[in-house]
């Protein structure tokens, strides 16, 4: 694996998903940056779009279904709290999500003739067969996909390979010190902080 290939990814057992406090404190300031607002739609984009796929929403509704989620997380991330008790953010994205759903299908006229087993679904949240589950998990490795992406755009190359390095391809950090010319404390700092983005998008390695 060359940290010079963008289509390396660490895999799934090293990226895992976590809600951090500071992308929801950033969500919840009152003049979020445009550049981080776009950060985290792009990255939670392909989950919302998972769940609209198991509940069996056409193609032609999926846009104005994504857009009401967004506008409901902007309208009520103020009342999120990030307990474990309470449930998640990715869960209470999930149900922002199914209730845009839901809402979608009631407003088509009755002689749409919704399928039973459409509304059944809908109306279940947690049945979920294979099908749905693999869909989900696909998902969440493009949402991880699309952070990692994110990140390194926005990232000097040489911290985003010694941060690969380290972290992807386990290299002593004292190897990688040699390499750039930098000292150890420098990889270490330059490792940090990408995986400070990371935490900040809701994944960690």
């Amino acid at each position: 694996m060359q940290s010079d290939n963008t289509s390396n990814q660490p895999s799934q057992s090293q990226l895992r998903y976590v809600t951090r406090s500071s992308m929801i404190c950033d969500l919840k300031l009152e003049q979020i940056s445009q550049d981080r607002w776009q950060e985290v739609t792009l990255t939670y984009k392909p989950l919302l779009l998972a769940w609209m796929k198991n509940k069996n929403v056409p193609a032609s509704a999926k846009d104005e279904i994504l857009q009401n989620c967004w506008v409901a997380v902007y309208e009520s991330i103020g009342k999120f709290e990030r307990d474990p008790e309470k449930g998640t953010f990715r869960g209470w994205l999930r149900t922002i999500c199914r209730n845009k759903i839901a809402d979608y299908f009631r407003s088509l006229p009755k002689d749409m003739g919704v399928p039973q087993e459409v509304l059944n679904a809908v109306a279940n949240p947690e049945q979920k067969d294979a099908d749905e589950i693999e869909r989900e998990e696909q998902a969440l490795r493009e949402a991880e996909v699309r952070a990692l992406e994110i990140i390194r755009s926005k990232t000097n190359e040489q911290t985003w390979e010694m941060f690969w390095m380290t972290t992807v391809e386990n290299v002593p950090t004292e190897e990688v010190a040699q390499k750039f010319s930098v000292t150890k404390a420098g990889v270490r700092m330059a490792k940090q902080r990408v995986l400070k983005r990371l935490r900040e998008l809701g994944f960690e390695i």
